[in-house]
């Protein structure tokens, strides 16, 4: 579970972090959408980010091929 409110899980969603299914004006999350959701919450929680530091973390990582905890432990060092 992501123990999130739903106007948070919608800002997500409006920064285009992830794109679920929506039937009934209800939103239906892949397992993908999760596992990103999962990881950006952690990414928060662990490293105080902001939204904005997250959307950075994550093309940056992209970028160097690299994952993003490995990115945030060679800037630290």
């Amino acid at each position: 579970m992501l123990f999130r409110s739903p106007r948070t899980l919608r800002i997500y969603d409006e920064e285009g972090f992830v794109q679920p299914k929506r039937k009934n004006n209800v939103r239906y999350y892949s397992q993908e959408d999760i596992e990103l959701l999962q990881k950006i919450m952690k990414l928060m929680d662990k490293w105080r980010l902001n939204i904005y530091g997250v959307n950075a973390l994550l093309k940056f990582a992209e970028k160097l091929g690299m994952d993003e905890e490995e990115v945030l432990e060679l800037m630290l060092e």
